[in-house]
């Protein structure tokens, strides 16, 4: 039976800024929305199609410039790592706006981390929250 088939540097790349980063490869594939099962076909290199065979994955350059930028890989780690395709899409890529860098931070919250940020819009706005303790209504409308 054939020996699985060693995965192409630029896998190899963003699976050692993974493990550095300390995030799962199914985390990973969720936030470049992609499957975690395409994620490891395009950093392996290849995907199963009958025991014992192989067929090679080399992924698009989008999709693996989404992939280092979950990553944290640079573009040139990926010029150097033979996919200058995918490093230029990444170069290219405009830096995320302050409410794309806000949205991936609430998104990366655990539920009571998004309670509490909730906790403090609803303050911000004035608004009770069910269960907090409710002020009458002449106090609350100034009335």
């Amino acid at each position: 039976m054939p020996t699985r088939p060693a995965p192409p540097p630029w896998g190899a790349l963003i699976t050692a800024a993974l493990r550095q980063a300390g995030l799962s490869a199914r985390e990973a594939a969720r936030r470049a929305g992609i499957s975690e099962g395409r994620w490891r076909q395009i950093t392996s290199g290849y995907q199963v199609v009958s025991a014992g065979v192989y067929a090679p994955v080399r992924g698009p350059a989008a999709t693996l410039a989404r992939m280092a930028s979950v990553a944290g890989v640079t573009p040139g780690q990926l010029e150097q790592a033979g996919r200058a395709d995918a490093a230029a899409v990444l170069a290219a890529a405009p830096a995320a706006s302050a409410g794309d860098a806000i949205l991936q931070r609430v998104r990366e919250m655990n539920s009571d981390q998004a309670r509490e940020l909730l906790a403090a819009i609803a303050v911000q706005l004035g608004v009770t929250l069910a269960g907090q303790d409710r002020a009458a209504p002449e106090r609350r409308y100034g009335t």
